[in-house]
């Protein structure tokens, strides 16, 4: 039997507006079941699951890998999609609970597998460090949002320069070559994610698992301002009303803003190609290049402003990061107080029986 797959994501991620969530996406909330851990740092929630994924994957089945936004490294969700079965780290600060208990939803507490009497006596530096660690990211958020307001302006200085006409006739020209040939047949879904987030390393993306197996990739790249997101938006509202369901992934920097769109039933994918996620031109099916509507008289006499929020974004943005490296060494040391006195063989036992469980789905299929 041929391993399953594994395909990387987000589910959330740091933003301006603090911790943006798209976890009621991970899987439908009428899926065969969706586990939700609970439990402290450090006891073992990520291991649960990658533990689970990887049996599944060595019987055939394709996976998802939902990752921490601020730690790459850990997941925050598993979803089998030919299950219709997802685990979801339900903690802050994705605090998920259950919306169908019993029928659809239930509690997976590992916090039933840590020694509450030694925890206790730790209480005062647990506290301690919850504290500092929800302020590094209070300060992260800040930073954003101090980034996002200069980004803001930067859009504001080249739409000034934009030509729009030339920008909706290449989205006229793109929509026309993608869905020429279909005709309209109910009304699509869209799923929410995210492809790249801020974190505790600098930016990750993870564009090219997304992506991958998609015969035709449409690369859109441009300046800050240059109608990228309206692009997309249009796109994702054509393939919709014409009955087809999308995958749309969005911006950390602007949680509601289109980055990418994954359209599975015509093996198409729109990728935006921008620092930090700048993507190669080869074997593109087409380059739309944003900056060709831009007006470049008008780009050259602003060019004072836009090279000052181009830098003083770029240094903010660096700040947000450093500060969330900071929560994430402090998070580590929290998990020293945590991780001695949790019964990892109690987990264990749980985790073989959610496998077998899930076994169970698999063969009532």
């Amino acid at each position: 039997m041929a391993e399953g797959k594994i395909r990387h994501l987000f589910p959330g991620g740091n933003t301006p507006q603090g911790f943006f969530s798209y976890y009621d996406y991970v899987i439908p909330t009428d899926a065969t079941r969706i586990f939700l851990l609970k439990g402290g740092p450090g006891v073992g929630k990520s291991t649960f699951m990658k533990k689970i994924g990887q049996t599944l994957v060595e019987h055939g089945y394709d996976i998802e890998h939902h990752h921490c936004a601020s730690d790459p490294n850990s997941l925050d969700g598993l979803a089998i999609p030919a299950l219709r079965v997802a685990l979801i780290d339900g903690t802050a600060p994705h605090i998920v609970d259950p919306k169908h208990p019993g029928c659809v939803d239930e509690i997976l507490n590992l916090g039933e597998y840590w020694n509450e009497t030694k925890l206790i006596h730790n209480k005062t530096e647990i506290i301690a460090y919850t504290k500092e660690i929800n302020r590094r990211f209070q300060r992260a958020y800040r930073m954003l949002k101090g980034a996002k307001t200069v980004y803001d302006d930067w859009e504001a200085a080249n739409c000034e320069a934009m030509n729009y006409n030339l920008a909706n006739q290449k989205t006229t020209s793109i929509i026309e070559s993608i869905f020429s040939n279909i005709t309209t047949v109910g009304y699509g879904k869209k799923r929410k994610l995210f492809a790249s987030a801020i974190t505790s390393i600098g930016p990750v993306n993870y564009i090219d698992s997304i992506s991958a197996g998609f015969a035709k990739r449409y690369i859109i790249t441009g300046l800050p301002g240059t109608g990228k997101a309206t692009l997309l938006a249009k796109v994702a509202d054509t393939a919709i009303a014409k009955g087809l369901d999308i995958e749309a992934f969005f911006c950390p920097l602007d949680p509601i803003k289109l980055e990418h769109i994954l359209i599975p039933a015509l093996a198409t994918a729109l990728i935006t190609s921008t620092p930090p996620h700048n993507q190669s031109f080869n074997n593109a099916t087409a380059v739309i290049d944003m900056n060709d509507c831009l007006d470049t008289d008008i780009t050259l006499r602003l060019e004072p402003v836009t090279d000052y929020d181009r830098k003083t974004f770029w240094e903010l943005f660096g700040k947000a990061g450093a500060y969330i490296h900071e929560a994430k060494k402090l998070h580590d040391e929290l998990e020293t107080y945590y991780i001695p006195n949790i019964n990892f063989d109690g987990v264990d036992v749980l985790r073989v029986k959610t496998l077998a469980r899930i076994s169970g789905y698999a063969a009532q299929q």
